[in-house]
């Protein structure tokens, strides 16, 4: 009877033994998918973040063209070189004459100089102005400045023709691009000249 109880009592045993057996493999199944799952999330997390800094990279190296572009357009009113020295008709790369008042800017911008009164939208957004068999001028044209490196296409300006009483404003637009040109940003200033 003894031996009875016993077989008994192993089988029991057994029994238990084998469904904690079970159970944890239950457990640690569930384990492993909610690791995977916390994995999966911290690499998405990760690629987000990165995609992100990159955008912020492109649209920083995007507005630093515009700020180039703008400095370079004028420097173009001005009749200056890339080193400030006085442009010349002579000279490669100039214009061939100072900007005076309103001469050599109609609706049509020829060589990005632009006379808004003749246009009813503003000039800079006209996308076809911006392209690059468009109207704008791209950076370095009439000042000899060096292209630009790492951008996808060099930064294009635009000159529109303000009088004001005995001054006249010239409002530059400008646009610069990132390493993907789809990155964009545009500016835009004003400079003032006294007609002598």
């Amino acid at each position: 009877m003894t031996i009875f109880f016993q077989a008994r009592r192993a089988r029991a045993a057994c029994r238990k033994h084998g469904t904690q057996r079970g159970i944890s493999l239950v457990i640690v199944m569930i384990f492993l998918v909610i690791l995977s799952v916390l994995g999966v999330s911290a690499m998405q997390g990760s690629s987000l973040s990165s995609r992100v800094a990159r955008n912020a990279s492109d649209r920083s190296l995007a507005f630093q063209a515009a700020e180039a572009a703008l400095k370079d357009a004028e420097r173009d009113v001005k009749y200056l070189r890339f080193d400030n020295s006085t442009c010349a008709p002579t000279i490669t790369g100039c214009r061939a004459e100072k900007l005076k008042g309103g001469n050599g800017f109609d609706a049509s911008c020829p060589t990005g100089l632009c006379d808004p009164t003749q246009i009813s939208t503003p000039v800079w957004e006209d996308s076809t102005k911006w392209a690059s068999s468009g109207a704008s001028v791209a950076y370095g044209t009439y000042t000899g400045s060096a292209s630009l490196p790492v951008v996808g296409q060099q930064p294009r300006y635009l000159v529109e023709y303000l009088p004001l009483g005995d001054t006249t404003v010239y409002r530059i637009t400008a646009v610069g691009f990132g390493a993907n040109t789809s990155s964009q940003v545009m500016l835009q200033t004003a400079v003032k000249v006294l007609q002598l």
